[in-house]
């Protein structure tokens, strides 16, 4: 059965991530798709919490013994039947409407490679300004030689990604850039999508904190971008896997209680002082 998309979702212990995304697909105005989850054999319930979603979707679930997400992302691109490859992350967030745009620009515009608009997701919205910039510079840098991309989502024509020979898998990260880079290579721009919007997790950030989630964007970039290096070697600790950020909600709710009770004692002695 042909299909205009093939969504490759490469996973690795995403049980608490992943039903959220597929719920968003399950939401999807637009329905020309199937859904391919390319896991790296999770041990926790990642492949269970798909089942529900059966009725709803075309859903086919994959495993490699490659923990690697340009692996994982090719291994799931061999089993696509769609004529474009949508490639998001576990823990990315779509609006219902996101399809149906995407579809409409790509059947009008006749691209090969396609950007979605990224924001930061609902809770981080004091990053917006920022995600701003880092959107235009995506954009600008589509007409210069060392293009890049946001990562999380690539929407790319099947038989030009097998042309290109997909994603580098030999990358310790900044796989995206090279795959848009060497794209450019082949004379293909990326058309930027502002209609269709990714909604961006930043767990690692509250993960790890601001200032080493920037460092480490930061110079993969720029080793990337200003020096135009294969990063293949690691050059920080950057762990993959769901499972590294399942006790986030309840370090933020320890902290909301601690904070909320916190700010009682505080008016309290305000009161006390005050009297």
């Amino acid at each position: 059965m042909k299909l205009f998309f093939s969504i490759v979702i490469p996973t690795l212990n995403e049980e608490k991530f992943l039903p959220k995304l597929l719920n968003d697909l399950a939401k999807q105005k637009e329905k020309d798709f199937e859904v391919i989850v390319a896991d790296g054999f999770s041990k926790d319930k990642t492949k269970d919490c798909i089942k529900s979603y059966k009725g709803d979707l075309k859903l086919n679930f994959i495993q490699t013994r490659q923990k690697n997400v340009a692996a994982q992302r090719n291994y799931g691109a061999k089993k696509a039947v769609g004529s474009y490859f949508v490639f998001l992350d576990a823990d990315a967030r779509i609006s219902p409407s996101f399809f149906k745009k995407i579809k409409k620009i790509i059947v009008r515009d006749k691209g090969l490679l396609f950007l979605p608009f990224f924001l930061p997701d609902k809770e981080y919205q004091q990053y917006k300004p920022l995600f701003d910039l880092v959107n235009i510079m995506v954009e600008l840098s589509q007409n210069l030689p060392r293009r890049f991309s946001l990562g999380g989502s690539i929407i790319i024509e099947k038989n030009f990604f097998n042309t290109i020979e997909g994603f580098n898998e030999n990358l310790f990260i900044a796989e995206d850039h090279e795959l848009v880079q060497r794209a450019g290579q082949w004379g293909v721009n990326s058309k930027f999508i502002k209609e269709a919007r990714i909604f961006f997790s930043l767990r690692r950030m509250k993960k790890e904190g601001q200032i080493k989630f920037f460092y480490k964007y930061f110079i993969a970039s720029a080793r990337r971008l200003l020096f135009n290096e294969e990063i293949k070697k690691k050059i920080f600790e950057y762990q993959m896997g769901g499972q590294l950020y399942q006790d986030i909600e309840v370090k933020q709710k320890k902290e909301e209680f601690f904070n909320h009770y916190f700010n009682q004692i505080k008016t309290l002695f305000r009161k006390i002082l005050a009297s």
